[in-house]
């Protein structure tokens, strides 16, 4: 299936696709800051303005999708990045609506406070001023909405908890970290999707340092710090592979693929971050008289450069085969990871001199448009309605009110419950019967009655059934031939073992 690649510049914003040629410009769109943009319910795209306390709501899915603005949200001040948490689960007998409105928005301004606002009515939760103490640069929702992960120019990286965010008065982070000693540009998480917090994250600095963390619940407030990646110049962003197999780094001299399941000679393979300790390492380009064994043991790892030039921005396709790099003109490069081959180029539809640097990227399935039209955002004349306002002024916490959302249409492709296990074993059987024709065997599978079943003769020739059994010598002759067939692998097997260990000898000898 095809990917949905949005990307956003300093004067535009572009949806595209990933293995197609469709591409749509968004107009009067203009952002700022990196992470200014955000999908919502996979239909609708938020995006902050440049230099104005306003969000432009773009509908970029489904049959009614266009170009012009749908919905303008003024804001109490100037926000830099945005996200959205809490999509709720869907029941498993029920299909996903159209537009699934998220729970919570969560934005910051480039002062470092945190904005919370509840989608469906538009109330403003929490202000937390001071989140950090200079600019937010990325905000990540994870495991469902339940935490909330936020990094800052002041070089720290903090893990929040939703609930926290949204009840206490003055919420705290459960986890900070500040092994960084310059701006955190950009991180990543992984296993982003589970039920429980576990996985790594990925963080890269100014500071020319990759870091990867373990999330554990049990030592979250200390978070274990699995290895320290070193390049030789500032690092920009990052994108991290679906599998964990490997990680991109987009650095100030280009694109570098970090290998975390590294291959060493004589067919050895080291994983990087599975070690007790916190390991460092120093990554270096590859050329063609490296040695990586003697490389690896002064912890020097050599990666591979995919691109050169100044990226912004990176985003890892699902199979992890294609990787999206946005750079400092505007265009995105979409490149094939194993080939290191430029694949197509996407350009906005703008001047390359007024585009400015790619700020956002998003990547993303594509939504259904054979899927019903959901009835929560339906007027009574059948009208769409529009998002709520966002409120400027913090809701009072006391008392209850409402949150309205959508649930899906019961699913008829649902497998039904079994409750006839007699018949279910019936036809099973029946199943088997037609891979089980034999030689001269001719069986057909009949239900006997109880009754019938105290009589073997007449369960023989009930309703008709005819079991021949003459195929003795054809089964003698097939288990001669599985005999001498396991025979001759024993032997090649032998054989195979043998020269192997011949070849571990020379190797040992020639190194």
């Amino acid at each position: 299936m095809d990917e949905q690649l949005i990307f956003a510049t300093h004067s535009t914003c572009t949806v595209g696709n990933l293995h197609s040629s469709t591409q749509t410009n968004l107009k009067q769109c203009t952002t700022e800051y990196d992470n200014g943009i955000c999908l919502v319910g996979n239909k609708h795209l938020f995006v902050c303005q440049a230099k104005k306390a306003l969000i432009n709501v773009y509908d970029i899915g489904g049959e009614s999708k266009r170009e012009s603005v749908e919905q303008r949200l003024p804001l109490p001040e100037v926000l830099s990045c945005l996200e959205v948490a809490g999509t709720y689960d869907q029941a498993p007998n029920r299909s996903l609506p159209e537009f699934c409105m998220p729970h919570l928005l969560i934005g910051s301004t480039p002062t470092g406070k945190l904005y919370v606002w509840e989608l469906n009515s538009g109330r403003l939760l929490k202000v937390k001023p001071m989140a950090h103490y200079q600019p937010i640069t990325k905000i990540k929702s994870i495991i469902n909405g339940t935490y909330i992960v936020t990094s800052g120019a002041d070089a720290r990286v903090m893990i929040w908890q939703t609930i926290d965010l949204v009840t206490q008065e003055d919420p705290k982070p459960v986890c900070i970290l500040h092994d960084h000693t310059l701006p955190v540009t950009d991180f990543c998480v992984s296993d982003a999707h589970s039920s429980y917090l576990s996985g790594k994250l990925y963080t890269v600095s100014q500071d020319m340092t990759l870091r990867c963390y373990e999330l554990d619940p049990s030592r979250l407030k200390n978070p274990r710090i699995l290895a320290t990646f070193t390049f030789s110049s500032s690092l920009t962003c990052i994108a991290a592979d679906a599998a964990d197999r490997a990680c991109y780094v987009g650095t100030t001299d280009g694109v570098f693929s970090l290998q975390f399941f590294y291959k060493l000679e004589a067919q050895k393979v080291a994983s990087l971050l599975t070690s007790a300790e916190s390991a460092i390492y120093s990554c270096v380009e590859s050329h063609e008289h490296a040695k990586k064994n003697d490389l690896f043991k002064m912890n020097q790892i050599v990666c591979d450069r995919l691109t050169k030039g100044t990226p912004s921005a990176l985003a890892s396709s699902m199979d992890g085969t294609l990787l999206v790099v946005g750079d400092k003109t505007g265009k995105c490069t979409v490149i094939d990871v194993y080939s290191r081959q430029s694949v197509k180029e996407i350009q906005p539809l703008v001047s390359q001199e007024t585009a400015g640097a790619v700020t956002s990227l998003i990547l993303c399935m594509p939504m259904d448009t054979q899927k019903y039209t959901g009835v929560m955002f339906q007027g009574k004349n059948g009208t769409a309605t529009k998002i709520p306002n966002l409120q400027k002024h913090v809701s009072g916490t006391e008392g209850l009110h409402d949150i309205v959302h959508q649930v899906g249409e019961p699913r008829d492709d649902i497998i039904p419950v079994l409750r006839d296990f007699d018949g279910f074993l019936h036809q099973v059987a029946s199943q088997e019967g037609v891979f089980r024709q034999l030689g001269g065997v001719t069986s057909e599978v009949r239900y006997i009655e109880p009754q019938m079943a105290e009589s073997p003769a007449a369960a023989s020739t009930y309703m008709g059934t005819q079991v021949t059994s003459d195929s003795g010598a054809e089964v003698d002759q097939l288990k001669n031939t599985v005999s001498q067939l396991t025979d001759a692998y024993q032997e090649l097997r032998e054989m195979h073992e043998k020269l192997y260990r011949e070849h571990e000898e020379l190797l040992e000898k020639t190194t």
